[in-house]
């Protein structure tokens, strides 16, 4: 068999592949649709509840914004081949335990104690802010899978937490804007603790999902 007739049989089932655009521009129209799709539920949310709610305390956004954006650039920069680099995911993995470092520490010097004070925040409060925080995670989390399913899956653990705190870090941005609750009792325990379940569950069938290629 001749080279030419050899080379015609290996490719003759290959699809045209098309190189993926820039992280950023990536990253960019990921973020504008799952904004869009944010307001969308607040304005339901202000039209059938009359609830919606403007932060006064941007300290802990401004956090969350910083860990949005690093995460953001790091995991859709890694998504294509030979874009890795050993200290991508410090930066925002460092902001993120300050944070939630913060949070803690708030809840504990209070006269209650930490473990006082989240139990008693548990007993008073309804989930409606779970509740909200996984409508507002969904279209993020599904286009997520979409746009890095396209590109290269990196097995590593720290890839598979960033799957995990991006979306997060953009719900605890968006629910900021419908709970009218600010304190880090209630933030620690509603917006974070009790969806930990759900996002892990959430992070580890999303990385499954976007294992399989078609």
């Amino acid at each position: 068999m001749k080279t030419e007739e050899l080379i015609k049989i290996l490719t003759q089932d290959n699809k045209k592949v098309s190189p993926l655009k820039s992280p950023e521009h990536r990253f960019l129209v990921w973020t504008l649709i799952s904004l869009l799709s944010m307001f969308v539920i607040l304005f339901f949310s202000i039209i059938i509840r009359g609830q919606y709610n403007i932060p006064q305390f941007w300290g802990s956004n401004l956090a969350l914004m910083a860990i949005f954006i690093f995460c953001g650039l790091v995991l859709f920069k890694r998504n294509i081949p030979g874009q890795q680099s050993r200290y991508d995911y410090l930066y925002y993995n460092l902001v993120l335990v300050i944070w939630f470092c913060y949070l803690v520490f708030s809840v504990s010097f209070l006269d209650r104690g930490l473990f006082l004070s989240l139990s008693e925040e548990f007993k008073n409060h309804g989930s409606s802010c779970v509740e909200l925080v996984l409508l507002i995670t969904m279209i993020p989390v599904i286009l997520l899978n979409f746009y890095l399913k396209k590109g290269f899956i990196e097995p590593s653990i720290l890839y598979q937490f960033s799957i995990y705190v991006l979306p997060f870090a953009f719900a605890q941005i968006s629910i900021s804007f419908f709970c009218p609750n600010e304190t880090s009792t209630h933030i620690l325990a509603w917006h974070n603790l009790a969806l930990i379940p759900f996002y892990s569950l959430i992070s580890f069938l999303g990385f499954k999902l976007i294992q399989i290629k078609d």
